[in-house]
């Protein structure tokens, strides 16, 4: 006749069990989270690459381009970025794309 495979837990007192229990949850939460963590910082440093990489591109744009604007040059960089799509995605429509570039605001001058 076969013992029943849990037979030792069964048999250990519950306050033993306890404690291996809990510092595997631990453990398990805190891998989680470093794991959230460290793939949320691989985002942002995507994102800050991206970014940064439009820019370089922006400025060779405006550098060696005749006659270039910096919105002719934004759409070079960022086709997506026509002036219907960047108004439909600043008015919250839904199914408007936001990219990177389209976050960037008109600059104005007032004097006074």
């Amino acid at each position: 006749m076969q013992r029943h495979p849990f037979g030792k837990i069964a048999a250990m007192p519950r306050d033993k069990l306890l404690w291996p229990v809990l510092l595997t949850l631990v453990a398990g939460q805190l891998l989680a989270f470093w794991m959230l963590c460290s793939h949320q910082v691989r985002k942002a440093e995507v994102r800050d690459a991206t970014l940064q990489v439009q820019r370089v591109a922006v400025a060779d744009c405006l550098r060696y381009i005749p006659r270039a604007t910096l919105n002719s040059c934004a759409n070079r960089v960022d086709p997506s970025r026509t002036p219907d799509l960047v108004m439909a995605a600043e008015s919250g429509a839904p199914g408007a794309r936001r990219t990177v570039m389209s976050t960037t605001v008109p600059v104005g001058f007032a004097y006074r």
